[in-house]
């Protein structure tokens, strides 16, 4: 049976040193999510759902402390979305714990830059992920909150490759969201064999109140140029799809009765 409340020493966390833990306050009751805006936790919801929903065999965790050794230190990176390719968890977790799954690391985290943590997220966690291994390690951000160099549209993505870390980042739109069947298929970007989908950047209709523009980290299909959907998304469009069948049928039925009558 897992232990998903490793009793660890306090400990000095990442978000500890942007907000210093309080007397008195043990990591337990240290606010687990790094959500701080709408746009940040609609993006944190949306691809975890898109992800939970295209790769059932997967697990996703979402806005979780991720505890590892490195050179027998205990480490706690947050990451507001971590990807094990093939990892059968069904149970729910409070957080993951490494040394409960024979030290294995994510295949693919994300974080989210925002205010208070993109210092943090393009410097330690960098730093981190490279120790660990972490084969991919994308930051994101969905609006402008941060310094000119990473205004959106801005998407840095850093692959693993000899044991360091190599990184590009990418500034082009792959599609809008109203046009959602227009994709510029040279604007998905394919992150290698191991990771079973691709990814690029949407315009959204959506502004935001101050800061105008928003955007979104979006996922394609390993071969086909097809958006991989929340399941949201695709209960609204098989609604959509039953809704003109029933008006075709309607249309059928209205023909019928102009021409023979009404039905007793």
């Amino acid at each position: 049976m897992l232990n998903d409340e490793p009793k660890y020493k306090i400990l000095e966390t990442t978000r500890d040193k942007i907000e210093p833990v309080k007397d008195g306050v043990t990591p337990n009751l240290q606010r687990i999510g790094r959500r701080e805006s709408e746009p940040h936790s609609e993006e944190v919801s949306y691809i975890y759902d898109v992800l939970t929903n295209n790769f059932p065999d997967s697990r996703i965790f979402w806005d979780l402390h991720h505890y590892f050794n490195i050179d027998g230190e205990e480490i706690d990176l947050q990451f507001d979305i971590s990807f094990f390719k093939g990892l059968i968890l069904k149970e729910a977790v409070s957080s993951y714990n490494a040394d409960q799954f024979g030290g294995r690391v994510p295949d693919l985290v994300i974080n989210i830059l925002s205010k208070s943590t993109w210092r943090i997220d393009l410097l330690e966690h960098v730093e981190y992920c490279e120790k660990l291994r972490i084969p991919y390690y994308i930051v994101f951000t969905p609006y402008n909150v941060i310094k000119k160099i990473y205004n959106p549209p801005f998407i840095r993505i850093y692959h693993l490759k000899d044991e360091k870390y190599e990184h590009f980042d990418f500034r082009s739109i792959t599609l809008f969201e109203d046009k959602k069947d227009k994709i510029d298929k040279n604007k998905i970007i394919n992150l290698g064999d191991e990771i079973p989908f691709r990814i690029g950047l949407m315009e959204r209709i959506r502004k935001h109140l101050t800061k105008g523009k928003l955007y979104r980290l979006v996922f394609f299909d390993k071969e086909k140029d097809i958006l991989l959907k929340a399941y949201a998304e695709m209960f609204i469009e098989r609604a959509e799809r039953e809704k003109e069948r029933a008006d075709k049928l309607e249309k059928l039925l209205n023909k019928y009765k102009q021409k023979f009558g009404n039905i007793d």
